[in-house]
């Protein structure tokens, strides 16, 4: 594997090292897990996030926290020139390998709370469900925020299920039905975002906000007694899965199918299924330095 602070081959870019680096050893694992089970719905978020701007051929994109192509695919596609970021080398290497069609595109190892690009690089800027996994999602709109030009487009996608994905709700509706050992980890928490409070942070980096909406996220998942076996590299992100012995372990595919069976019978009838925000911005024509908001800083909250 790739050391996180080497450039791809044949790519310019670099990583800074920061705490969300510990992290990319986990996604270089599920990179065809993901490929299969993730990118359908990132891919349908992706379609929306892009509809809703006017990017077209020749326009400079970047896509942060790209995974395996979701959104920088379609963009290149459209004609756009596509820089795709990813914290997972193995991620990177899969992508490169699906834009070999589109010369103009590329993608490199790098975080996105810590951009290497200049500002005002870019026409516009997307973060599909990457912000949300972010230690610090400030720091990440502010970057997607800074490289982008005056007027240019900001998409931003952001879970707004407290799990995240159905895979994930499913996991923790089964968690809780185990009896855990006392000393178990805690699950990795992702950041959650009204939509007033995703508004109001694009608004504090000088960004007119053109719309915020509640998308509904459902993704494809394995068949039941398959769930836990097929999902595995999903789930070993998760420090209570990895700590499991044996017998728990056993339990918990027994209890996940399970819940997957009620989860197809009862939740996806009654629309119960993942939802997210979808927030469009511009860059206004000002500098961004903006002042930490009441709202971020937890105040009336």
């Amino acid at each position: 594997m790739l050391k996180l602070e080497e450039v791809v081959p044949g790519k310019v870019g670099t990583m800074k090292e920061t705490p969300n680096t510990r992290t990319a050893e986990h996604f270089d694992a599920m990179v065809a897990t993901y490929e299969t089970w993730a990118e359908p719905r990132t891919a349908r978020l992706a379609k929306a996030a892009l509809k809703r701007t006017s990017v077209r051929a020749g326009d400079s994109v970047l896509d942060i926290g790209a995974g395996t192509g979701a959104l920088a695919l379609q963009a290149a596609a459209l004609g756009a020139r596509v820089t795709a970021i990813d914290l997972s080398p193995a991620m990177v290497a899969r992508l490169t390998q699906r834009l070999a069609p589109y010369p103009e595109c590329k993608a490199l190892v790098m975080d996105g709370q810590a951009l290497t690009f200049e500002e005002s690089t870019f026409d516009a800027a997307f973060c599909v469900l990457s912000t949300t996994l972010f230690p610090d999602w400030r720091a990440g709109l502010d970057e997607a925020v800074r490289v982008v030009r005056p007027g240019g487009w900001i998409g931003i996608v952001h879970w707004a299920s407290p799990q995240g994905s159905d895979v994930f709700t499913i996991f923790a509706r089964a968690l809780k039905k185990l009896a855990l050992p006392t000393d178990s980890p805690d699950a990795p928490k992702l950041t959650e975002l009204s939509a007033h409070e995703l508004r109001a942070a694009l608004e504090d980096r000088k960004c007119e906000v053109m719309e915020v909406e509640l998308l509904d996220a459902p993704g494809p998942f394995p068949t039941p007694e398959k769930f836990m076996d097929t999902l595995d590299p999903f789930y070993r992100i998760h420090p209570t899965y990895r700590s499991l012995d044996e017998r728990l372990r056993g339990e918990l595919r027994k209890v996940l199918a399970e819940e997957a069976r009620r989860w197809i019978k009862e939740d996806v009838p009654a629309g119960r299924t993942a939802k997210a925000h979808l927030a469009i911005a511009r860059r206004l024509f000002r500098p961004v330095d903006h002042p930490v908001s009441a709202m971020e800083r937890g105040v009336g909250r």
